[in-house]
């Protein structure tokens, strides 16, 4: 029997989880997994594989602050980024992750994202429509993480956009109008 291309690239993902045999690791997608802290050194973000879908297997790539400078500023204005999702990417192509998205935590915007690795650093470039009208950040990877987010529940998502508050008001707006209150 023949694999075809769904079945190997699901075989690919499992092995790069860790769920599968090495014969079938996909080349040096698992190289951006790790901790990386930003340019300005405001956050550090943990890129893992992660699943598109419930339940499904692991073929993503994506990013969630797990540290915030901000953590133990009693003054702060602005809403903890804390286990925010802020990176989704779901191809790679052999030397960068693209088709995905990004949210600028500062700017608090939504944008398409492509990753790319070059010498040691990670480089982040986002942008609207094409990939020449946007700007890079270049990330450090660091080892460890400072405490303060682990038992921190995110003050809102990211799921495109969509806020804790936006997320219920969206929810409740897709009911049909007998079941709402």
């Amino acid at each position: 029997m023949k694999p075809n291309l769904k079945s190997w690239c699901t075989a690919a993902m499992l092995a790069a989880a860790g769920m599968a045999g090495p014969a079938w690791a996909q080349d040096g997608a698992d190289e951006f997994v790790g901790y990386w802290k930003t340019a300005e050194g405001d956050g550090i973000v943990q890129l893992k594989r992660c699943p598109l879908f419930k339940n499904a297997p692991p073929t993503a790539l994506c990013g969630v602050v797990v540290w915030d400078a901000e953590v133990n500023n009693p003054t702060r204005k602005s809403a903890l980024d804390c286990n925010r999702k802020v990176f989704e990417a779901s191809k790679f192509d052999g030397t960068a992750w693209s088709e995905g998205w990004a949210f600028d935590t500062r700017k608090r915007k939504f944008y398409s994202a492509k990753l790319r690795l070059k010498g040691g650093y990670l480089h982040m470039r986002a942008y609207v429509g094409s990939e020449v009208n946007g700007e890079t950040e270049i990330f450090t990877r660091v080892a460890e993480v400072p405490s303060g987010c682990e038992a921190r529940a995110a003050d809102a998502t990211s799921v495109r956009g969509v806020g804790v508050e936006g997320a219920a008001q969206a929810a409740e707006a897709s009911k049909p109008p007998s079941q709402r209150p």
